[in-house]
């Protein structure tokens, strides 16, 4: 158990992604201070594979950049092709500027054609599911995974990657 409190920025102000944040901390014990920063990913508004693990490294660690914090997380969502499917999925990174850091992703999903045809015309997966569920802002609340699963909201999908990206901060094993 945490006893001393540590400060942790995450680079999103994305309601799910700082909701997942603070319950991935209060699962597994962490006494910190969150604060979320609007930073850059440096990576396409709509990232594809690789650079879904770049993006949410980027956003780690401008948001620890940015802030005084102890720990600096970064989320990000994308999509990669894989046997005649394309998958959403996300990444999160996690770092210290002690040069500690880790990632990990959460589960992908497949993606319905007529979501793939407003992605591959230039809409993110956020757009993509308010155009075709005829919502506004899904992905600040449930994400195309709760329109389409209708149980796992994207906070959701998001808490067990968070925990598995901070375990070496928590759990000193190397």
């Amino acid at each position: 158990m945490w006893i001393i409190k540590m400060f942790v920025a995450i680079g999103s102000t994305n309601k799910a992604k700082v909701e997942a944040v603070k319950e991935a901390l209060k699962i597994i014990g962490l006494n910190a201070d969150v604060i979320s920063v609007n930073v850059e990913s440096g990576v396409s508004s709509q990232p594809f594979c690789h650079e879904t693990f770049v993006g949410a490294r980027n956003r780690a660690y401008n948001a620890l950049n940015a802030t005084n914090a102890d720990i600096g997380i970064g989320i990000e969502g994308g999509i990669c092709y894989y046997e005649n499917k394309y998958l959403a999925f996300a990444v999160v990174y996690a770092a210290n500027k002690e040069g500690l850091e880790n990632f990990s992703f959460s589960m992908a999903f497949s993606l319905p054609s007529t979501m793939v045809k407003h992605i591959l015309e230039g809409k993110e997966l956020g757009e993509a599911t308010d155009l075709i569920f005829s919502t506004k802002d899904s992905k600040q609340h449930e994400g195309a995974i709760g329109y389409l699963t209708k149980v796992i909201t994207r906070k959701e999908l998001y808490i067990q990657p968070v925990i598995a990206a901070l375990y070496p901060f928590y759990n000193k094993i190397e």
